[in-house]
Order: structure tokens, then sequence, then C-alpha cells
């Protein structure tokens, strides 16, 4: 689960990351991981910004920044920002995990449109797709019209009318989430008729 804070004032932006292990058998408890969280942080032009930690001095290593988490619970502080970023997290996929992020859909549409990492921008367009159809699956379990939610659609539109987009990264995105996977994550119990 990772949360993100920002101080105006300071100019600071601080990504409180929290990980849980789920037990296993002969393993109760677990030890917190070691996980490299490749982060970035956008601007709101999808501009990428510097990553200096707290206490250390100018970041010069580009756009991208792996985290060494180690602990159950980590705060990473960047300074030096003039601006609320948006942060594209897990950026190539470093670790192999589940990650949680608070993301409105605005910020999921924006890293579908600006993030450079191509990995994140697939992410976020599966994530809005996701909302999207159990959107559409709540709407038909209670008997009331299903409608597409508009920030899909605009995100979408947006990717379509991108030029120079990558073609192939265009047709991943626009494949939307199969119905076993909607399965797999929805409580139960499941309803299939609904997912389809």
């Amino acid at each position: 689960d990772v949360a993100g804070e920002w101080d105006a004032a300071a100019g600071r932006y601080t990504l409180t990351v929290r990980q849980s292990v789920p037990a296993t058998p002969g393993q109760p408890e677990k030890q917190p991981m070691h996980l490299p969280l490749a982060v970035g942080l956008l601007d709101a032009e999808g501009n990428e910004l510097p990553l200096s930690l707290d206490g250390e001095g100018p970041w010069e290593g580009g756009g991208t920044r792996v985290l060494a988490v180690r602990e159950a619970e980590q705060c990473f502080t960047f300074t030096g920002l003039s601006a609320e970023p948006v942060p594209s997290l897990l950026r190539g996929f470093s670790a192999p995990v589940r990650l949680h992020c608070d993301y409105s859909d605005a910020d999921l549409a924006f890293l579908l449109a600006y993030d450079t990492d191509l990995f994140n921008r697939w992410e976020a367009g599966q994530e809005l797709a996701r909302r999207a159809l159990f959107g559409c699956v709540a709407a038909h379990q209670q008997g009331a019209p299903m409608n597409v939610d508009p920030e899909l659609t605009r995100a979408f539109g947006a990717l379509l009318r991108q030029e120079g987009a990558d073609k192939a990264l265009v047709a991943e995105v626009l494949t939307l989430p199969d119905e076993a996977y909607l399965a797999d994550l929805m409580a139960a119990p499941v309803d299939p008729d609904a997912i389809h």
C-alpha cells in the first residue's frame, strides 16, 4: 500500500509504503521482504521531476529512482518540488507485488496519457477499465442502466489521438481485462452473468 502526502509550503512530497506478506503453510508470520520499488514523479504536463530525497543533494539519476523497501512501513520524502506530483509507481514492474495506491480516476487517466513508463501506462489503462467494468457489474446487479465511465472514454480517446503513439502499446491498453481475471478480483460470490 502506497499513500502520498503533499506539503506545498515546504515543496515536499512523502510516499508512505506499507507492505504485508501473507502467511504460508509452516510460516504463520512472515517478515517484510526487500522490495525494489521503482518510482518517478510527474508534473501537471507529464514531465519527470527530480527525485531528491530529504537529506541528500540534488538527484542526477534521471526520471526513475529505485527505493529499497525493507521494513513493514517506510517513508520516503522528496524535496525541492514546486507543485504536487503524480507518482508513477512500480515502474517496469520492478517487484512482483500487488500494489495498491489511492489513485483517482483522473490520476489514472493522466498516467495513461503521460507516463513515460510503458508498463505503468498499460497498468493505468487496465485499472481504469477494471473500475469501469465493476461499475457496470454493480449497475447490472441492481437492474440499473449500465453506463461507461466518461473518464475511461476520455482517456482512451486521448491515447488514440496521440501522434506517434506506439501502436502495439495502444492495442494492449485498449484490450479490456478478461472475464476470468475480473472474476478472480470479484468478492464472493462471483456473478458470471454480470461480468459478461
